[in-house]
């Protein structure tokens, strides 16, 4: 079982801040071009990796979460998902000098559904993602789980801002 605790904002709160899904190996332009249209807003990010590979086992009072793999056969560490730790350094560095207070935040399960969450807690102005990875593997999860743009782009009313991830010579 995992612990992950919440992590507080890298300045004073914004209103009405931008939900920017981010998730480990993403292009650095999804999180600089959310930064910049924060940054034009007046507001900040809340950067959130919605983990599908661990559940929720119980949330403790101060807002730590207990977290499982949904793989019963994986090795998981005791103090939060080295994957986390990874992730949160990287963004982290991504926006050392953005200009906007940002928040990490950790959820769990699919990843429309945890970004629709956070943009409900944060009554955030729009919610941003990036376009799907490149190669069999973004095409094989787009053709299982769907396009996370388009879901919430039908289940929510908040604004989607889909931020194009070029890998490659363009067209």
């Amino acid at each position: 079982m995992s612990r992950t605790r919440p992590r507080p904002w890298s300045g004073p709160v914004p209103e009405r801040p931008l939900v920017v899904g981010v998730q480990p190996d993403q292009a650095p332009t999804v999180l600089e071009q959310a930064a910049g249209i924060a940054l034009a807003l007046g507001t900040g990010l809340v950067c959130v990796w919605v983990d599908p590979s661990q559940v929720v086992v119980t949330v403790e009072p101060d807002g730590t979460w207990d977290t499982t793999p949904v793989d019963p056969d994986r090795d998981d560490d005791v103090d939060g998902s080295p994957a986390e730790a990874t992730l949160f350094t990287h963004v982290r560095d991504l926006l050392a000098d953005a200009g906007v207070p940002w928040r990490f935040e950790y959820a769990v399960g699919e990843t429309a559904r945890g970004l629709h969450a956070a943009a409900e807690a944060h009554d955030a102005a729009l919610i941003a993602v990036g376009t799907r990875r490149p190669g069999f593997g973004g095409w094989m999860t787009e053709v299982v789980g769907g396009s996370v743009a388009g879901r919430l782009a039908h289940t929510q009313d908040r604004p989607v801002l889909v931020i194009p991830v070029h890998h490659g010579p363009t067209r």
